[in-house]
């Protein structure tokens, strides 16, 4: 009498970690604010998908991270410029 053949069920393969956000937004902002920050934020916003394609999450999330910093700064210093010359205007 043979035994039955034990099998192991399938594991589907892993799925692959999330895309982060490209934070394109946040580079548009750069450029609509302080222009000079929005070709780094551009720069680093279109290098998120092709890093987390192949394979490199962690350079996807550093790029991802550094296009909202270099969009957030844009936007601080083009908000305080815009109230330093109104304020300046005005007084």
């Amino acid at each position: 009498m043979t035994q039955p053949e034990l099998t192991t069920p399938h594991t589907p393969p892993p799925s692959p970690p999330p895309l982060p956000p490209s934070n394109v937004g946040w580079a548009v902002a750069a450029a609509v604010f302080f222009w000079p920050l929005a070709f780094a934020a551009f720069g680093n916003a279109l290098k998120v998908f092709p890093r987390w394609y192949s394979g490199d999450l962690d350079g996807a999330r550093a790029a991802s991270k550094r296009a909202r910093t270099l969009g957030i700064i844009a936007l601080s210093i083009g908000v305080l410029s815009t109230a330093w010359c109104l304020s300046s205007a005005f007084t």
